[in-house]
């Protein structure tokens, strides 16, 4: 009942953190949608940032819960794989909002430290999960795997997301050939040309 009730506090946080922010979102806002007590949810956390990090971070678990969902059991060509892969990612600034505007800050260089730590630990974990992606790939292919491929698939698929934001600005689509690019990289993995 008790982790019951905290990610019910966290999933409301979330919702209003990520609709109004942090600075506009009052604790009182997050209870009265929940129907609880302000005092509920200091029993829980000390205070709304301590809040506010719990949801990001829950955001940031569950976008690589998502990205392992879409590896996980299936048995397509690596291409595709990738290609759905980046097309979700270039999606994310709608499901994970948080996740998107603390990217967003980084890039600005205005990001406290915790949320510095939380989108390295992000960076980090998607990152081992498309190195394990690849890894099975080359071990079926009796190859090495070069540890940096994942690094450049987490690297770059976050730039398609914000590329693409930039060209629905502009009303340019060349983003859509970077994605080409990206995964032409596939192409000389498999051997094909």
């Amino acid at each position: 009942m008790e982790k019951e009730r905290k990610l019910q506090i966290i999933k409301a946080a979330d919702k209003r953190f990520a609709k109004h922010g942090l600075n506009k979102t009052t604790l009182d806002e997050i209870a009265r949608d929940l129907r609880i007590g302000k005092a509920t949810i200091y029993h829980y956390f000390k205070s709304k940032d301590e809040l506010f990090y719990a949801a990001l971070d829950w955001e940031a678990t569950q976008l690589l819960d998502d990205i392992k969902n879409l590896f996980n059991g299936q048995e397509c060509d690596l291409k595709i794989l990738f290609t759905e892969y980046l097309t979700y990612k270039e999606t994310v600034h709608q499901k994970y909002r948080l996740i998107y505007e603390t990217l967003l800050n980084l890039l600005k260089e205005n990001i406290f430290e915790q949320e510095l730590k939380l989108a390295r630990s992000l960076f980090s974990k998607e990152e081992d999960l498309l190195n394990s992606v690849l890894t099975g790939a080359y071990l079926e292919k009796k190859e090495t795997v070069n540890t940096s491929l994942g690094s450049f698939w987490v690297n770059q698929s976050w730039g398609l997301l914000f590329t693409g934001k930039i060209s629905q600005i502009t009303g340019n689509e060349k983003h859509l050939a970077i994605k080409e690019i990206l995964l032409g990289v596939l192409d000389n993995f498999s051997g094909k040309k």
